[in-house]
């Protein structure tokens, strides 16, 4: 398995968390549950089992889904910069789970908050 492939997976790995985070936090979460607030205080509810919930359980793997669209762009529009092992591929080893990691990582803040 090449380096890139590796980054995928262990990308998509982190990208699914939250998903496992919404499934063990939803029996502890009211049945409506604030995702949206103004100045501090809650201003719009949806049921615990909306889709919007999903959606920010999904965010982890959605950042992944983002950044490799934007590989695959960059890299038709620049082709010599990623024809060479150089610093645009090292970057992207480096950028593709930083991204996910952060995307993940506000989905299980959003979804513990409202526990």
């Amino acid at each position: 398995m090449t380096t890139w492939k590796k980054v995928i997976a262990l990308s998509g790995i982190i990208g699914i968390v939250p998903v496992f985070v919404y499934y063990f936090l939803y029996p502890h979460m009211p049945d409506q549950v604030p995702i949206h607030y103004t100045g501090g205080t809650p201003d719009r509810y949806v049921d615990k089992s909306s889709m919007e919930l999903l959606v920010l359980a999904l965010l982890g793997e959605l950042g992944l889904i983002f950044m490799l669209l934007l590989y695959a762009v960059l890299r038709r529009q620049f082709p010599d910069s990623f024809r060479k092992k150089g610093a645009a591929v090292r970057t992207w080893r480096i950028a593709v789970p930083a991204v996910t990691v952060l995307f993940a990582g506000i989905g299980i803040y959003a979804l513990t908050e409202m526990v």
